[in-house]
């Protein structure tokens, strides 16, 4: 869905200047992403409106999204899949108990499953050095950290449950899990 509009943008931003955009499929592959994002938003805006609970939904996406950017993760082929992927699991971690206690036994979790797993990139990506990925991963590790600050001070936790999906989602087991899915979801359009 997403890629037919990022092609028609491509060629209009190609054909009204050739000479200095971008090649081609590197727009397709920019505008696909921003449309994607967009998209994500729009639907948590609204099922978080639904649901009472915007702000929460919105730290979960945030934080979720800013540690995909910077530890990787399996990817569905379709952008719309991904869409309504990161929503469910976004609305089903909002859902999660909030204790004090529980809190930092996430927060412990998390940190441990960055450490083990963290980055993964699927054979097609582009992956940088290794100095650069470990800067990366210690980024993440930080917001962790400011994530749980930010439950100890304010008693928001969605940052620290988003932190908790992106850290699941790098288990070989949800990264496999992910795979099926997406297979699955081929042969059922195939």
């Amino acid at each position: 869905m997403f890629e037919k509009w990022a092609i028609v943008f491509a060629n209009q931003i190609k054909k009204s200047n050739p000479d200095e955009t971008e090649q081609h499929d590197v727009l397709v592959f920019g505008f696909t992403i921003l449309f994607n994002l967009l998209f994500t938003f729009v639907l948590v805006l609204v099922f978080g409106a639904l649901l009472g609970a915007l702000g929460l939904l919105l730290q979960v996406t945030i934080s979720f999204m800013l540690l995909r950017v910077l530890t990787g993760g399996a990817h569905f082929d379709d952008s719309l899949t991904c869409s309504i992927m990161t929503l469910a699991l976004v609305i089903a971690f909002i859902l999660l108990p909030s204790f004090p206690l529980l809190m930092y036994v996430y927060f412990i979790i998390t940190i441990g499953l960055l450490l083990l797993y963290a980055p993964y990139y699927e054979p097609h990506q582009l992956q940088h050095s290794k100095e650069w990925e470990r800067k990366k991963k210690y980024a993440a590790i930080l917001c962790v950290c400011i994530s749980m600050v930010i439950y100890q001070l304010f008693g928001q936790p969605g940052f620290v449950f988003g932190s908790l999906l992106q850290a699941l989602l790098l288990t070989p087991v949800s990264i496999n899990c992910t795979y099926k899915f997406n297979t699955a979801l081929k042969k059922g359009r195939g």
